[in-house]
């Protein structure tokens, strides 16, 4: 093989080094865009070349060495369970979707705001933290602020009384403009959207976009969202919301955050 991209090996260091973990589809898909033979060599030599190292519990799974902990330092993220890498691995791969498209002004993983409690207040905008979701993001909107957006990934169906509590959790995320739920099957999609359908959500404009996550498309974000009984393709939901940017939409499925010094300002 001939020298490697340093690019290449540098976003999978730095992502493994947030994530806590590097699966052989996330980096295909997104860090070695070649040839199926060029990716296979590039996926081997990140171990032979020692950035990486095998997990023990998953065939395709990647941890970082201990040599490139030292050399990223202190704030590399300890290596995520094997339960885990599935779930983060769908919120991962709709957080790299937006960010090769230029989409994301800022972000922060539950991880990170677990592990500093004082942030979590400031992101969120909560008096009291109830609930972490999966991913926070503030989506980028041109001419205007960026609107800050939730997402959790649903694999499992939970009972009515635990998704009734998670919606609750969502009434005091002041600073959230969009929540979105990516489900694993209708069922699960029609249970959220039952726990966010009180008039109580209606009127604070806390009704969640809802989405089957085996559907997302991170290449043309033609996947069905969906918020109370309005539907839309990503593509759409993208649109509407520079569209409000500019005034051109006055009434909107989804709730907006502005910051109050910007509305000052």
């Amino acid at each position: 093989m001939r020298t490697p991209n340093k690019k290449i090996i540098a976003e999978a260091l730095e992502f493994a080094a947030r994530w806590g973990f590097l699966t052989r589809d996330l980096f295909f898909e997104f860090f070695c865009q070649m040839s199926q033979a060029q990716q296979y060599r590039y996926w081997v030599r990140l171990v032979d070349d020692g950035y990486f190292t095998q997990s023990k519990h998953q065939e395709h799974t990647l941890i970082l060495s201990s040599r490139s902990r030292k050399l990223l330092g202190d704030q590399v993220r300890p290596s995520r369970s094997h339960f885990y890498i599935e779930h983060d691995s769908i919120v991962a791969r709709f957080y790299l979707s937006l960010a090769q498209k230029g989409l994301l002004d800022d972000s922060w993983l539950e991880d990170e705001l677990m592990r500093n409690p004082i942030e979590a207040y400031t992101v969120l905008g909560c008096q009291q933290v109830q609930r972490l979701p999966d991913l926070i993001f503030d989506l980028k909107r041109p001419g205007a602020v960026a609107i800050r957006c939730t997402l959790e990934i649903e694999r499992v169906m939970k009972s009515r009384s635990r998704y009734a509590k998670i919606a609750l959790a969502y009434l005091d995320m002041s600073k959230v403009g969009v929540s979105l739920f990516g489900c694993v099957n209708e069922s699960t999609e029609k249970a959220i959207r039952f726990a966010f359908s009180s008039n109580e959500f209606i009127e604070r404009k806390r009704i969640p976009g809802t989405f089957l996550y085996k559907t997302f498309d991170p290449s043309e974000f033609n996947s069905q969202l969906r918020f109370a009984n309005t539907e839309m393709k990503f593509q759409n939901f993208l649109s509407v919301i520079s569209e409000d940017s500019k005034g051109k939409q006055n009434e909107k499925p989804f709730s907006e955050y502005k910051d109050k010094k910007s509305e000052v300002a």
